[in-house]
């Protein structure tokens, strides 16, 4: 599965392998198509391409094999990766249902054409796969050999006779999926590549990239799964997708944190951990340091080559870091007083999360009614961390009313170009603040709401699209790349009818007290 990925070819001597491959009178037809970008040097082809955001870019790649070829090379990936914007992956959250349908959100809301309506449809960019594939098939052949008595399988499809709904006298069945055998958690995203996870014990399942509809099955543990909950143990699961530059290999790390009973007290007892290199038919234990005590971990981001955590210890706080080169879990430089002043307070309001964004590491302080947005300038240097910005989020109005408390929050700009946040409330809100370009001291607060699903909650995953093939990345031939768009798609689950839009709530201008640094 490997490819040239040190240049883009030149559309010259595309055009020519697309004649080889169908023929002149194909060929001919290509060139009608773009005869003036057929002439152009492969560079400014590229560059062209490069301008255009994904969704045209998915567009394009059919309109002739040209295009096609030029869009689907390794370096073409990887630079507009580079230059692509941070989005927001959402899909409808179910506790009794499997929901796999991802909408892809920009967010950049000067975009936002809303119409008359005040709604803009939200894209749906792909399907996750369902986890157990072989079972799907067997529900497919029994439905199949029920044919003569459909409705007598309800245990096994919903269909829209249920609902009332026949569609040109042809009844239409919708998988009735188990969240124990179908579902996928999304643990992280990664140069836009998604970890898929079993949502009961966090083991790393597969690997997604929503774009190109590619992915993988990761090779099952060559050990006996682990009991999450039996007598005098406990598992907790953590996992996530990292990228190592130095030696351009993707890797997924498993960790298993056992505690026993003791004294009518959990108490921890050792961290089990193993890493798998994309393509490897094999996951490798790794030794951990016995002294490094873990109750739980949060926000998996991967930057430079190194795995991070926010580790929870107790009442205790901290960075937790895995580095992919000298396969060590070691403590990681934080923010000053971030952690201290959050460890030794009560804050029921209070958030902090960690994040990656253009390559350098945040960590967001989210409470009430303030933002406070850190970034390490230096990697790994401790001096480094910078109070980027503040942003107030608090405001007075009887008619809306926000809590923070369940909120996320996530830098949306590169931090040199300023203070630019999305915040998710858990009532399906999106709020956006950024200060107005020409005047600094006030900012514009614009409340999105998201409807259409069927769902009181939403799943919010950071992530910035990428066309990087799994086919690039994966090493050796002993991993199938598959696809999402060829495997069972002419049967759907009820979720997939939902139609998402992002309804404008209202905007404000607001006095701010935004500080930079």
């Amino acid at each position: 599965m490997q490819r040239k990925k040190d240049s883009i070819v030149s559309a010259k001597a595309t055009n020519q392998r697309c004649n080889e491959a169908k023929g002149e009178v194909e060929g001919a037809e290509s060139h009608e198509l773009c005869p003036y970008f057929d002439n152009l040097p492969s560079h400014l082809a590229a560059n062209i391409l490069l301008q255009l955001p994904i969704k045209s870019l998915l567009v394009c790649r059919c309109v002739c094999k040209i295009w096609k070829t030029i869009i689907s090379e390794p370096r073409f990936a990887k630079l507009h990766f580079e230059r692509s914007p941070f989005s927001l992956m959402i899909r409808t959250h179910r506790f009794n249902l499997v929901s796999r349908t991802l909408h892809l959100l920009d967010c950049q809301p000067e975009t936002y054409d809303f119409g008359s309506k005040n709604l803009v449809k939200l894209d749906c960019m792909t399907k996750l796969p369902l986890r157990d594939g072989k079972l799907f098939k067997e529900k497919r052949e029994k439905i199949k050999n029920k044919s003569m008595h459909p409705f007598h399988a309800d245990t096994l499809f919903f269909n829209k006779y249920s609902l009332g709904i026949r569609d040109d006298r042809r009844w239409r069945y919708y998988a009735d999926c188990r969240i124990s055998h179908d579902k996928f958690n999304i643990i992280n995203s990664c140069n836009g590549l998604l970890c898929l996870s079993d949502p009961s014990t966090e083991n790393p399942l597969a690997i997604c990239n929503p774009v190109t509809g590619e992915f993988i099955r990761l090779p099952k543990a060559t050990k006996a799964p682990f009991k999450l909950n039996t007598n005098g143990v406990r598992m907790k699961g953590h996992s996530g997708l990292g990228f190592q530059p130095k030696t351009n290999e993707y890797k997924v790390i498993k960790m298993r944190i056992r505690h026993v009973e003791r004294a009518k007290e959990w108490v921890f007892e050792r961290v089990i951990l193993e890493v798998n290199t994309l393509g490897s038919p094999s996951w490798r234990n790794v030794e951990v340091d016995p002294r490094i005590s873990i109750l739980s971990l949060e926000y998996p981001t991967c930057v430079n080559g190194v795995f991070h955590w926010i580790k929870l210890d107790g009442q205790q706080r901290s960075i937790l870091c895995f580095c992919f080169e000298s396969e060590r879990l070691q403590p990681f430089p934080s923010p000053p007083h971030v952690f201290e002043n959050h460890n030794n307070e009560i804050h029921d309001n209070r958030r902090i999360s960690m994040g990656e964004l253009k390559g350098f590491i945040y960590i967001c302080d989210l409470n009430f009614s303030l933002v406070t947005m850190w970034v390490m300038n230096e990697y790994g240097i401790e001096e480094s961390w910078t109070k980027a910005y503040n942003i107030e989020t608090s405001f007075n109005s009887r008619s809306y009313s926000f809590s923070w408390r369940h909120g996320f929050c996530w830098p949306v700009k590169p931090f040199e170009e300023g203070a630019s946040i999305f915040l998710y409330h858990s009532h399906n809100c999106l709020i956006h603040c950024e200060p107005e370009k020409c005047e600094p001291e006030k900012y514009r607060r614009k409340v999105f709401q998201i409807r259409g699903a069927c769902s009181a909650l939403i799943d919010v995953i950071p992530h910035i699209p990428s066309l990087i093939s799994l086919k690039d990345v994966v090493k050796g031939d002993n991993i199938e790349v598959l696809s999402i768009h060829s495997r069972y798609a002419e049967y759907k689950m009820s979720e997939e009818n939902e139609v998402l839009f992002l309804a404008k709530w209202f905007t404000r201008d607001l006095v701010s007290k935004v500080e930079t640094a």
